[in-house]
């Protein structure tokens, strides 16, 4: 597959307030954006887990999120799927998500359980965890998935097309983007 190499403007990244108007920084922002990819392609990996091996992942994924079938993901088809993958590692349902309950649902979405170079449960809930009690609650997800659909949308149309939700998972994969 040939890549396009792009020039990278050194823009630095919108700071978001939550809850008494605390900023969340730059650094955990990425972080925040970087978990709801996570989630939402574990997502779609568990919708179609019985799907043909042959057809690439990340198109896979895009299928299993673009339910009206037009060809991008709208913000409510991608707050959809996020708010399913919540409601996958929520086993037992109290609205909140443990590192346990996470690393669970990726053995299941995965078949695997998570290598030593992979970022821990702990680690991905703590980048959104925005009241700091360990757990990870439907809103704090929520708004994650929001921050991660925006910062995909390179082209600002407020719709994800099939090349900016691989462009955003690859940046995702790269080592050391925090």
């Amino acid at each position: 597959m040939k890549h396009e190499s792009r020039r990278r403007e050194n823009v630095s990244a919108p700071s978001f307030t939550h809850k008494g108007d605390t900023k969340m920084s730059d650094h955990k922002c990425r972080h925040v954006c970087h978990l709801a990819i996570l989630c939402a392609l574990a997502l779609s990996s568990v919708v179609l887990a019985g799907d043909p091996p042959k057809e690439k992942a990340a198109d896979t994924h895009f299928k299993a999120m673009d339910t009206n079938g037009d060809g991008q993901l709208s913000p409510d088809e991608h707050a959809a799927g996020a708010k399913k993958m919540f409601d996958t590692m929520d086993a037992n349902k109290d609205g909140t998500v443990t590192s346990g309950e996470m690393d669970a649902a990726h053995e299941k979405v995965t078949g695997k359980k998570a290598t030593k170079a992979d970022m821990s449960s702990a680690e991905k809930i703590k980048v959104v965890d925005t009241n700091g009690d360990g757990m990870l609650t439907a809103d704090e997800h929520a708004v994650g998935s929001k921050k991660m659909f925006d910062k995909m949308d390179t082209d600002k149309d407020s719709f994800l097309s099939k090349a900016e939700l691989e462009a955003g998972h690859a940046e995702m994969m790269k080592k050391g983007v925090k």
